[in-house]
């Protein structure tokens, strides 16, 4: 298509400039490949072809054919090169996608080439439509040049990636622009004058991409993956259907006049809607995927793909993915493009019952009895089942009326772990027919045990939260038995004191006082039973740590008198819960009285400070150093007759809780002090506690 005009000298000069200096560059490197010699005559061929364009039609315009010429051996030579790229890391140049595509790109080079020759006879004269046909040809090598530039991209290993974007991208650029320019073309001559004049230009600005792809890396490691092909083919395709568009679209021209160019917009319009609904049908994709795995490789599955899908579709979570057991379904459905399946769980009886589902809107759930025949196919031969079998009376298992009767149920895959089937999951039929092989049968089996292992490991995990639940329960029980037992042990004094001071207002009052105190902590023991109750971490409260021990202090007293509290005589507020703080020294208390002798006394002293300080002294028996790293605060363990072994670990542990540190200071024969602290807060204390 040669066009004189200063535009286009310019354009294709510079382009001629361009490409002899970056052919020179790489001779001056020296090519080391294959792929750096096509690369080398690829220049070239485009620095002669843009040479043409600027002589022939000032010089030689009968031999404007020359152009057409040079114009094939350029794109030509373009495509040839990333084909090299391609070709030269096939591994099976039989199932090789790209291999139809180099092969379709000859036939069409070679008919272009014989055109050309033979507009080089004189006075030949090329009908109309066969130029038709020719420039249909250069929109094939463009469509063609476009899907290797892909293949080389997609191809390429992920860590050469980026020492070939900007090849691929120029390349791109090279083809793309050829692609729009032909096809305006074909549709109305007399759209493309501009594009033409200004393509020598296009051409050029991309030489420096070529040259700094060149530059980073000579050597491209490619792979041919299932992915690969499938983009391959669908641009394949793309193309072929933009030819028969573009046949189309110039017969509906020929009707000539006004009719026949609304007929031809209209036409153009009405296929590039259908090509939109092809694009994105489910259907159309899935039978794309099930004839390539078909024609173009020997195995079905890439079992790497396959494996890293698998894995990411299980372990993604958050908003609207789904639960785990409906992730498993999908997982399993996804080899063989199923649209949706179901999952069984074996029941505690002799049935399977339905569990989750995925997309699988005509299932109407229910229970599978006769599990216990159906688990023992399952784990005797790990079959996959195929329900269309059934229906066709085929002997095996039998299985309920309302699943043969469900038009879309196609496969049960079973869930074998260690050696057990704890379920199945049932799969949909696809959107397109699909012949099994052994290829499927395994790679499902294979699906089912990894997917019975993460149904099994979340049963598994929720018996163990129900365990912890059980357990945080019987924790919080002995605690309470231990509060209780303390209780009991007041309580039984009170009621031997009365028997002698029974007629003593004083010691009525103060057994009044004792009773009520102890009526409130029962109900607070059986409030911390239940599980809303449960508390962790420090409370958001404050206290008055003084005022709490003078109300420890005043209880302990009623029992035993030798108990005297330290006033500290100013407000020491700590953050949270006075109730267990006093809870807590209560224990060290009784403690400290078990420990002593009748008389000895036991003394709660406060000391205020950044880290305030509670210690509970006594003068008794006093422990050991190893008493106290090995038994002291070991649950279950007690010195005492009938004592349960949990005071002094329930108090370290609700210290804790409350941010605190519990310590321990003692010798044998000499006694003991233990002491609370607990970091001071900042704020206001709360307002004081009413005294027992």
């Amino acid at each position: 298509m040669p066009i004189e005009s200063d535009v286009s000298s310019f354009s294709h000069s510079v382009a001629a400039i361009g490409y002899l200096l970056l052919a020179g560059l790489l001779i001056y490197r020296r090519p080391q490949s294959a792929a750096d010699g096509w690369l080398v005559a690829a220049s070239l061929a485009t620095a002669v072809w843009a040479v043409l364009v600027v002589l022939v039609p000032a010089f030689l315009p009968e031999l404007a054919v020359l152009v057409s010429l040079a114009e094939t051996m350029r794109s030509a030579a373009w495509a040839i090169f990333a084909a090299v790229l391609v070709i030269s890391n096939w591994q099976d140049s039989t199932h090789n996608p790209s291999r139809s595509v180099l092969i379709a790109l000859g036939a069409v080079v070679a008919l272009q080439l014989v055109g050309d020759l033979w507009n080089l006879a004189p006075g030949t004269a090329v009908p109309q439509w066969l130029q038709y046909f020719y420039t249909m040809g250069r929109l094939a090598v463009a469509i063609g040049g476009l899907v290797l530039t892909h293949n080389v991209y997609v191809n390429s290993a992920p860590a050469n990636r980026w020492s070939i974007r900007l090849l691929c991208i120029a390349l791109s650029g090279v083809f793309a622009y050829d692609l729009n320019l032909y096809t305006l073309f074909l549709l109305d001559r007399t759209m493309g004058p501009d594009l033409v004049e200004v393509r020598g230009l296009v051409n050029a600005l991309v030489v420096p991409l070529i040259y700094l792809s060149a530059a980073r890396n000579r050597g491209l490691k490619l792979q041919v993956s299932r992915q690969a092909a499938f983009h391959t083919l669908s641009l394949g395709a793309i193309g072929l259907y933009l030819v028969l568009m573009s046949l189309a679209g110039y017969g509906l021209r020929l009707v000539g006049g006004d009719w026949g160019r609304l007929l031809q917009i209209s036409f153009i319009f009405a296929a590039a809607v259908l090509a939109a609904v092809i694009l994105f049908s489910g259907r159309a994709r899935a039978w794309l995927r099930v004839q390539i795995n078909k024609h173009f490789f020997a195995y079905k599955y890439d079992y790497r793909q396959e494996w890293l899908r698998f894995v990411n579709t299980v372990s993604s979570s958050g908003p609207g993915l789904g639960a785990l057991h409906m992730r498993v379904v999908q997982a399993a459905c996804e080899p063989v493009e199923s649209p949706g399946g179901a999952l069984f769980i074996a029941g505690e009886d002799d049935s399977f019952v339905h569990l989750a589902r995925w997309n699988y809107r005509t299932l109407r759930p229910g229970r599978i009895e006769g599990a216990a025949r159906l688990k023992a196919h399952f784990e005797s031969s790990g079959r996959i089942l195929d329900i269309e079998e059934q229906r066709g009376g085929a002997a095996g298992m039998r299985l309920p009326q309302w699943l043969i009767e469900d038009s879309q149920a196609w496969l049960i895959v079973p869930l074998i772990h260690i050696d057990e089937a704890i379920g199945f999951i049932l799969i949909e039929r696809p959107l397109t027919p699909r012949e099994l092989n052994w290829e499927d049968f395994d790679i499902l089996r294979t699906v089912g045990r990894q997917a019975a292992s993460y149904v099994a490991e979340a049963a598994a995990l929720a018996k163990i939260a129900e365990s912890r639940k059980f357990d945080e329960f019987n924790r919080r029980f002995a605690f309470i038995m231990h509060d209780l037992k303390n209780l009991v042990s007041q309580l039984s004094l009170v009621a031997r004191n009365a028997e002698r001071h029974a007629e003593n207002p004083e010691f009525r009052a103060d057994m009044i006082a004792t009773l009520q105190s102890s009526v409130a902590k029962m109900n607070d023991l059986l409030a911390r039973l239940s599980q809303q109750s449960t508390q962790s971490g420090p409370s958001s409260g404050t206290f008055d740590v003084c005022r709490a021990v003078e109300v420890v202090g005043n209880t302990a007293r009623r029992s035993w008198p030798g108990v005297a509290v330290e006033h500290c005589g100013q407000d020491v507020v700590v953050a949270g819960a006075a109730d267990r703080f006093e809870q807590v020294l209560t224990h060290l208390v009784q403690n400290a009285v078990d420990a002593s002798e009748p008389g000895s006394p036991v003394t709660i002293a406060v000391e205020p400070g950044d880290i305030v300080r509670v210690h509970v002294r006594d003068q008794g028996r006093g422990m050991s150093a190893d008493f106290i790293r090995d038994q002291l605060f070991a649950p279950f363990k007690s010195t005492k007759s009938g004592g349960f072994g949990i005071g002094a670990f329930e108090a370290r542990e609700m210290t804790r809780e409350m941010g605190g540190k519990l310590r321990v200071e003692s010798e044998p024969g000499t006694g003991s002090c233990f002491t609370i602290e607990l970091p001071a807060a900042s704020v206001q204390p709360e307002p004081k506690r009413r005294e027992d």
